[in-house]
């Protein structure tokens, strides 16, 4: 024990080293990832003003290069011009033209202004002008009489020989400028234009206009620094000579007291320089920051980490395994019980807060079960169960716990939808197998709800009843699994839409028809099965199995039903009286069609309509859909063999068969469903299943049909064990109407029918 002690606080150790090491580590990467993070927004607050000073200075060249035209066409209406441009322009303070000489010779606002060669604040950017053929940027300078910083921009006036008559000059009003830029002005970096000509600022963001002359007045109070940046800027600009992009710098450097983190870049066009700092100090300001709650959740671990080491510490080992397994294991199945998947979900949550998905599974009708063979039975079937749910698992990290009852909750430790959807649909699937009781074979399915953490829930109980509400949705389609949330909430809308178009789906001719060959034992064509398909304009192809349970909620399968079998009789009479040829054909109907009071007399009424009484017609019909109101509906199956209407029992062993009920029953044919089929090559439980049903069909005067048949192997068996009919992929696909056609022809039957499914007698008589 004392060994055990100490090999653990050894460990205990280890992790507050590694913690420590992990949690330098992540300082340092935090520390690059604000560092990117502050690059990459002054980056992008660079190239943004960047944008905004070249649009704004493109559109004020081509603002005086109109102006320049006009004035030069017709100079008498220059001062309406000038007015008019102000008033679309309320950046703008003011527009003048200057002699080339630099004297003022008309203006908007006719302030009082020097004469531009020689006043010092405008002599060396006028001079500029003079000698450039584009628009020139000059120093920012204050108007008395206007009481406005302005910041000009001039481009001379040359005729059509290209002398030079006049300069305009017009001024951005820089307090505007100001107010309009600061509303958007979310970031604590200075930015700042600085024309090349003097290192003389003409934008900086930031500024009260009492600082304006402390910095538009004065060039950059260190050009030793910024002439560093622009040095490597120049370096960059000559390496990029075969590029239209836009060179930056990003660096630190040392200013006063701390470290300054800037962008810098340089416009060509207009030859100014746009820079952006941020004091270094704000950088490490977002670290602390980090830092803090780092620190305190690694002090938190340890803490935690060495409360759970000390209470390993003091555990007693001797029965310790034994006494935990019965506490937190269900008796029955051996699965964990409901103390365990909380314990499991807290330890997920308070040490790894690893996403999980917990599955909530409800077996269905599995209360018949109990009633009809006694509880002995379905522990037997629950034990199995809780085998299939563990294997299941074999490859997913997770958690199978048994909740109450019927009721299993399953654990997996992924937030991949994609993933946890195909583990469901797998355990569906698994849970649907036969099962074997004491000689008794039973089909049983499930229905599972989903709830994920942390996206729907942070608690266990929420996600326990997310999981049962959706598990809840799926029970009305059986045999479903459904996220919660989104996934059942997009599920709801979608059958929503499926109603709504299944009410005009007959008008716009969207319902068709296929048909299943199904062959004799010398595949000669035998008859064809009837399948229903719907195609939408909107939904595209909707399978059966999504749209015929709906229509038989909202009540639109008697209608339905009647359609397909009007459209079926129609089609297969025209063919067979078109070609000579004699098969039986076989419509499923369902349960509310039954139920119907002139349900018999609608299905004469369409055999005299559409057959005249010279084909076979076979209903099919489905045990677990009758199981509960057979006695009711015998009557109408006993009309139906007096006008000589066969019948046949479909998905034979899916429901809960009895011997009394195929004696009731005045069936002429015993389909074998498909899951029974699928296996028979490789499965020696299914193969018995199999001529046991082929047996009993064959002592009771019935024919047996074998549907899902899809392998050479599967037809052998099934001959050999005595089967009549195969209806399956391996003889043909559903065909359509045409195509059926063809397939008829080349297996065209040289025998009649069984009397069993011989033609209505003719009614004339």
């Amino acid at each position: 024990m004392l060994h055990l002690k100490q090999n653990i606080w050894l460990l205990f150790y280890f992790l507050v080293f590694l913690g420590g090491v992990l949690l330098a580590t992540d300082i340092h990467i935090k520390n690059k990832e604000i560092l990117n993070e502050v690059k990459s927004e002054q980056l992008y607050l660079t190239k943004i003003y960047h944008r905004h000073l070249n649009s704004l200075f493109t559109e004020h060249e081509i603002l005086n290069d109109l102006i320049a035209n006009e004035y030069m066409q017709n100079p008498k209406n220059t001062r309406e011009t000038f007015a008019r441009v102000l008033a679309l322009k309320p950046l703008l303070l003011d527009i003048a033209i200057f002699s080339k000489e630099g004297e003022l010779m008309l203006s908007a606002l006719n302030p009082s202004l020097p004469n531009l060669l020689e006043n010092s604040n405008t002599q060396q950017w006028f001079q500029e002008s003079l000698d450039t053929n584009g628009m020139v940027i000059g120093k920012a300078y204050f108007i008395l009489d206007l009481n406005k910083w302005v910041l000009p921009m001039r481009t001379k006036i040359v005729d059509d020989r290209g002398n030079t008559v006049a300069v305009i000059s017009t001024g951005i009003d820089l307090a505007e400028l100001h107010q309009r830029w600061f509303q958007e002005n979310h970031h604590k970096n200075t930015i700042q234009a600085t024309l090349n000509n003097g290192a003389l600022r003409i934008f900086r963001n930031n500024l009260t206009t009492q600082q304006y002359a402390n910095y538009y007045n004065k060039p950059l109070p260190n050009k030793k620094i910024f002439n560093q940046r622009l040095s490597q800027l120049k370096t960059r600009l000559n390496t990029n000579t075969t590029t239209d992009s836009t060179p930056f710098i990003q660096d630190i450097s040392a200013s006063g007291t701390t470290g300054l983190l800037y962008t810098i870049t340089y416009n060509k066009r207009f030859r100014l320089w746009i820079s952006a700092e941020i004091p270094y100090q704000l950088v490490l300001q977002k670290l602390s920051q980090h830092i803090f709650f780092a620190v305190v959740f690694y002090l938190l671990f340890i803490l935690i980490i060495f409360s759970f080491f000390r209470w390993i510490a003091k555990i007693e080992k001797s029965k310790l395994n034994e006494l935990t397994y019965k506490a937190e294991h269900d008796a029955l199945t051996g699965l964990a019980n409901s103390t365990v998947m909380k314990k499991y979900f807290r330890q997920l949550q308070c040490t790894t807060e690893k996403p999980l998905a917990l599955l909530y599974l409800d077996l269905d009708h599995f209360k018949n079960i109990n009633d009809t063979f006694g509880h002995s039975y379905g522990d037997l079937i629950l034990i199995e169960v809780a085998k299939r749910l563990t294997q299941s698992l074999a490859h997913h990290k997770g958690l199978a716990t048994r909740y109450s009852g019927d009721e299993f909750v399953i654990f997996v430790e992924s937030n991949n939808k994609a993933e946890i959807s195909a583990y469901a649909t797998f355990l569906l699937k698994s849970i649907s197998l036969p099962y074997l009781i004491k000689q008794d074979v039973f089909r049983i399915r499930a229905s599972i709800g989903i709830a994920c953490f942390p996206d729907d829930a942070s608690n266990i109980e929420s996600l326990l009843s997310y999981a049962d509400s959706s598990m809840f949705m799926a029970k009305k389609q059986k045999n479903q699994c459904l996220f919660f949330s989104k996934s059942v909430h997009h599920q709801l809308i979608h059958n929503i839409e499926i109603e709504q178009a299944l009410h005009h789906a007959i008008i716009n001719d969207e319902i068709s028809l296929v048909y299943q060959p199904q062959l004799d034992r010398n595949q000669a064509l035998f008859g064809v099965e009837a399948l229903v398909r719907w195609n939408n304009k909107k939904l595209g192809n909707i399978p059966p199995d999504l749209f015929i349970p709906i229509a038989e909620e909202i009540g639109l399968m008697p209608k339905l039903g009647l359609y397909i079998m009007h459209k079926a009789m129609q089609e297969i009479a025209s063919l067979q009286a078109r070609e000579a040829l004699q098969f039986k054909l076989s419509i499923n109907v369902s349960v509310r069609q039954f139920v119907q009071i002139d349900f018999i007399e609608k299905l004469m009424d369409a055999c005299k309509k559409y057959t005249g009484g010279q084909i076979a017609i076979t209903i099919e019909i489905t045990e677990s859909l009758f199981i509960e109101s057979l006695d009711d509906l015998l009557p109408t199956f006993y009309k139906m063999k007096d006008n000589y209407i066969s019948l046949s029992l479909d998905d034979f062993g899916t429901g809960y068969s009895s011997l009394s009920m195929l004696k009731k029953l005045p069936i002429d044919e015993l389909k074998i469903d498909k899951s029974f089929v699928d296996n028979i090559a490789d499965n020696s439980n299914d193969r018995a299943m199999v001529k046991s049903i082929i047996s009993m069909g064959k002592n009771l005067g019935l024919l047996v049909l074998a549907e899902g048949v899809e392998h050479k192997e599967q037809v052998e068996i099934l001959k050999k064990s005595g089967c009549d009919i195969f209806q399956g992929y391996y003889f043909s696909k559903p065909l359509s109407l045409k195509d059926l056609e063809t397939f008829a022809k080349i297996n065209k039957a040289t025998h009649h029918l069984p009397r069993k499914f011989g033609h209505l007698p003719d009614q004339s008589q």
